[in-house]
């Protein structure tokens, strides 16, 4: 059997050639073929294990990153900082956040829109900051030194999406979506899941993305109480059924937002009388609500789900029910504390062995951060990247199903969609994607050493810890060609 590595390649080879043409033409149309391998192999060495958690974990290393973690730290002593990221010194980006955009961070709802954009007033004001909340997410992500926590924002993201397009009813999803990214994904992706699923289910953007709002006695709204289990919590068909929905959708009634943004449970917008759900006899009243929520946050199904989703997230697109079990007997056991549920992945065989190593295959955010990061790329506006994003199929805060965007590798194996990667790579290598600058010094590192084949290997070396196939060594052409063709290359796209 081929290793996934492997596939990537051999899936890659048509639309590699397709880009080629359309970006760097000459010579470079074709990708190794697939070379026969097995699933085992042997224990990945000390480099290989901090390229591993450095492109699993985060979004890639910075020049020179690899070579320096595995001297001072090693693996273990990187993860053992990413686990507890709050102890990790990221002021310097922090107050250039809140200096750029003062809106970030706001704990009090309504000083999110008072610090929003000026430029305009009303609606356009509230367009300009659903305009710069893709840039915050873009900054944090290349620049932040907590890059675990990072990875782990993105996966909640999409898990508790909601989306701030223009479609948004009473057009409120255009800046409470900037708060919800603070004070729910940010504020609990390193806490308790019961206290992130509970801050959703309360917050006024899902509340209105999935029309909780307007749900009311005798005329509920089934939205939200569909996706609370079928997405957020039990996963599809888990042991409930469509009275199930019906019923819950009764139980949250009333659960609403008031006109200074905050929750508020309206007792006449309620459905009364007792509910059937799950089993259970639910009483009327706003604590039948919280107590759903609570049980479903610590059912045995919810443990399952998110582990499932985790493992799959940081591990292998198919996940081994082994490790999904082990990983959930840990979220049950620990009331659901996130950090232990990492760890549980991060410090198992699975994660470590060289199946699971450049397994997975990069999302079009995960793509473009990794590289500004790779290229050392000093980005002062991450506009463009997010217009790129937009023609990739993930632009941040706009997806338009409750179910987020899905990072298995043949949700983005397009062949479109790849060359709009070369193109990223190439634009960016020039300096033409506007707000991004790869500095001068990345490219003269590569300018005195005279040998091309040294060259391509010092290059391959910087980008993809040397592993390239033997097609991509041959690369001809000057040091910018070369990065270009395989930063936007398959290899590039593997972590």
């Amino acid at each position: 059997m081929a290793s996934r590595a492997c596939i990537f390649r051999s899936v890659l080879a048509g639309v590699a050639g397709i880009a080629a043409v359309a970006t760097v033409a000459p010579r470079m149309l074709a990708i190794d073929p697939p070379k026969p391998q097995t699933l085992a192999g042997p224990e990945l060495s000390a480099k290989e294990k901090v390229v591993h958690v450095m492109n699993r974990l985060g979004y890639g290393p910075r020049p020179g990153e690899v070579d320096r973690v595995a001297a001072e730290e090693g693996w273990e002593g990187w993860v053992k900082k990413q686990l507890n990221p709050d102890k990790i010194d990221d002021s310097e980006l922090e107050k250039l956040i809140h200096d750029r955009y003062k809106w970030a961070d706001q704990a009090n709802i309504l000083d999110v829109r008072k610090f929003a954009p000026e430029e305009g007033k009303g609606d356009q004001a509230r367009k300009n900051l659903k305009d710069e909340l893709p840039k915050v997410v873009l900054l944090r992500a290349v620049d932040s030194k907590r890059q675990f926590k990072e990875m782990m924002c993105d996966f909640w993201r999409n898990h508790f999406c909601v989306d701030s397009s223009e479609f948004d009813r009473n057009k409120t999803r255009r800046w409470t979506a900037a708060h919800y990214e603070d004070q729910v994904i940010r504020k609990y992706a390193f806490g308790k899941f019961k206290d992130m699923l509970s801050a959703s289910a309360h917050h006024p953007a899902m509340l209105e993305y999935l029309d909780n709002q307007y749900s009311k006695a005798g005329n509920w709204n089934e939205n939200y109480a569909r996706e609370l289990m079928e997405l957020h919590t039990l996963g599809a068909d888990r042991g409930y059924g469509n009275d199930d929905v019906k019923e819950l959708s009764k139980i949250l009634t009333g659960w609403r937002y008031n006109g200074e943004f905050k929750f508020e449970f309206y007792g006449d917008w309620h459905e009364p009388g007792v509910k059937k759900w799950l089993g259970y006899k639910i009483p009327q009243g706003y604590e039948a609500g919280e107590q759903a929520i609570t049980y479903l946050a610590t059912h045995r199904y919810t443990a399952e789900f998110i582990s499932m989703k985790l493992v799959r997230y940081l591990v292998n697109d198919n996940p081994q029910p082994a490790l999904i079990k082990k990983v959930a007997a840990v979220f049950k056991e620990s009331d659901g504390d996130l950090p232990k549920v990492y760890a549980a992945i991060i410090n198992s065989p699975e994660f470590m062995s060289r199946e699971n190593y450049r397994s997975k295959f990069k999302t079009p955010f995960q793509f473009c951060v990794s590289a500004l990061r790779v290229t050392n790329a000093k980005m002062d506006d991450a506009g463009e990247t997010d217009k790129y994003l937009k023609k990739m199929g993930e632009p941040i805060y706009l997806c338009p199903d409750p179910t987020g965007y899905f990072d298995q590798a043949e949700r983005w194996m397009d062949a479109g969609v790849l060359t709009t990667r070369w193109d990223y790579a190439q634009r960016l290598l020039r300096n033409g994607v506007p707000g991004a600058k790869v500095p001068s010094s990345f490219m003269e590192r590569y300018s005195s050493i005279e040998n091309h084949d040294k060259m391509v290997d010092k290059i391959s070396e910087d980008l993809l810890a040397g592993e390239i196939g033997d097609r991509e060594k041959k690369i001809d052409g000057k040091a910018e060609r070369v990065i270009g063709i395989l930063l936007g290359g398959p290899s590039f796209q593997q972590r």
